[in-house]
């Protein structure tokens, strides 16, 4: 049987509603009174709902009325069917569009912290969406600005008014843990493509220190610099948070000190307050496991 199909008797909510009131209150006279109708008004409805499933749902008698074996069956049922007319109706009525906030995070933390930021940020704030960008701290800065990101984890070149310092973390040189090519000259170098600051640092290090070196590989991830690393090719810079099994520290004594860089916080303008408290706090604990 088809769900289009005219043949059967459509039931309307109201007369299922008329029933459950009568259920509950046990009489036709208790029903009208939840419902604020004439109590002939409700009788007639219950006798409605009757004929349409052709079975009797009540047994009248001389105080009220009890549910029949079939108004038994058909109880539940009825609350489920009403219940969910109500929560369509409270969906509709709601806004267009459910809580969210944007959150910019590094790739390289994409393994480590974002999961149990997005644990935790779910468990704090069930109805609300997340919308995660994973890329380079350099794009965050202009995405703020402009509205596209809420609030984003990223190391600036310099920490600004707004930013929060959540983590200091050493940047450190290097390399393979199965090669040693740190002694060669040139000294191949892999770097961040031209957009990060961090080259720039690295560069200037190098030149001060008489290094002579090579650029052999570029890339705009910490995961592609970690990459030729781990493959033997070069030697560079990652965060210590980024370091694997397949890499190891080079001795401060090869090549110059580059110092400490600042994990931050920072929040748009029209970040959502309430959200971007909630998830502020729940990056600021997990970053801390850093530590």
């Amino acid at each position: 049987m088809s769900q289009g199909d005219t043949s059967v008797p459509q039931l309307d909510s109201d007369l299922l509603r008329s029933f459950l009131a009568v259920a509950k209150a046990g009489s036709v006279s208790g029903g009208a009174a939840r419902l604020l109708r004439t109590q002939s008004a409700v009788s007639l409805q219950v006798q409605k709902l009757e004929e349409i499933v052709a079975q009797q749902l009540f047994d009248r008698h001389g105080r009220g009325v009890s549910l029949t074996a079939r108004g038994e069956q058909l109880l539940p049922i009825a609350r489920q069917v009403v219940e969910a007319l109500d929560q369509v109706v409270i969906a509709m009525r709601g806004p267009d569009d459910k809580s969210e906030i944007r959150l910019g995070i590094p790739e390289e933390y994409s393994d480590t912290l974002l999961p149990s930021i997005l644990s935790g940020f779910s468990l704090e704030q069930p109805s609300a969406r997340i919308l995660v960008r994973c890329g380079t701290s350099v794009e965050f800065p202009a995405a703020l600005a402009a509205g596209d990101l809420d609030i984003a984890l990223h190391t600036p070149e310099n920490v600004g008014a707004r930013d929060i310092v959540v983590h200091r973390e050493a940047a450190i040189w290097a390399g393979s843990a199965f090669h040693e090519i740190e002694h060669r000259r040139p000294l191949p170098v892999a770097l961040f493509d031209r957009a990060c600051w961090w080259r720039e640092r690295c560069l200037d290090l190098l030149q001060k220190a008489g290094v002579d070196y090579e650029i052999v590989c570029t890339s705009e991830s910490v995961a592609g610099v970690r990459a030729a690393i781990s493959a033997g090719i070069a030697v560079g810079v990652l965060p210590q948070g980024a370091f694997t099994d397949r890499v190891r520290r080079l001795s401060d004594a090869i090549l110059p000190q580059l110092g400490e860089t600042a994990l931050v916080l920072t929040r748009s303008n029209t970040a959502p307050t309430g959200l971007a408290d909630s998830l502020a706090a729940i990056v600021s604990k997990t970053v801390r496991s850093l530590e």
